[in-house]
């Protein structure tokens, strides 16, 4: 008659190769759930910074229809700030904001810094809109102004 080990025979569980296996997989998978979640991360932090600079250049241009004046959304550095004119004199209006510190984003801007608006809310640009692009993990974003004051994120 056979002997029996006692111990060995009568214990269920898992032997370390087959945990082994259980912890790469999990790793492997949540590497690359990570992954996908800093991806949709970054982008949604580029699409709160275009959404803050579409809505200082919408804040400008509502300002110079509203008070008559001239106003500029003024690019400096990652900084973006809105001037109106007050008697022939720039002033700043409200609070800049630092994309940097916010969204750890960079500011670019093509033709120029200054975006003006006049008095009737037109971006007195004859012949390359205006454009503001940011930069957020190896992304961009690109707001336009076209002559007539729209402001846009598409076809720019």
């Amino acid at each position: 008659m056979g002997m029996r080990r006692q111990g060995l025979a009568s214990t269920a569980g898992f032997t370390f190769i087959e945990m082994m296996i259980v912890f790469v997989v999990l790793g492997i998978m949540t590497t690359m759930m990570v992954r996908a979640v800093r991806g949709s991360w970054y982008a949604a932090s580029r699409r709160s910074a275009t959404r803050d600079v579409t809505a200082y250049l919408f804040r400008a241009r509502a300002i110079a229809i509203q008070q008559s004046r001239a106003a500029w959304v003024v690019r400096s550095g990652d900084v973006l700030k809105i001037l109106v004119d007050s008697s022939g004199t720039p002033v700043q209006l409200g609070t800049p904001l630092d994309f940097w510190q916010r969204y750890s984003a960079h500011l670019g801007a093509s033709p120029r810094d200054t975006i003006p608006f006049d008095p009737r809310g037109f971006a007195p640009y004859p012949t390359v809109a205006p454009r503001i692009i940011v930069q957020y993990a190896g992304r961009t974003d690109t707001v336009c102004v076209t002559g007539l004051g729209k402001i846009t994120g598409k076809s720019c």
